[in-house]
């Protein structure tokens, strides 16, 4: 082979060798930001699933006390 030839194939698959380590990298950057984002989700559902209890709370505490009003009224 000449010399150039080896060359170009050392330079090649050192490239080759920085891009799949820099993919890598990224791969594994992208996935912790993926775990957060799910735990993220998660904390908001919890959020959600709190707030609506309060909601429901609140309209059956009205609902009892427009049923009052109403037997009263009557």
């Amino acid at each position: 082979m000449d010399s150039a030839v080896i060359a170009t194939l050392i330079s090649t698959s050192g490239a080759v060798i920085v891009g799949l380590g820099g993919m890598w990298i990224s791969t594994n950057q992208i996935g912790k930001r993926l775990d957060e984002l799910v735990r993220r989700f998660e904390r908001l559902e919890d959020e959600f699933r709190t707030f609506k209890e309060v909601v429901n709370g609140k309209l059956s505490t009205l609902d009892s006390e427009l049923a009052k009003i109403m037997d009263k009224i009557k």
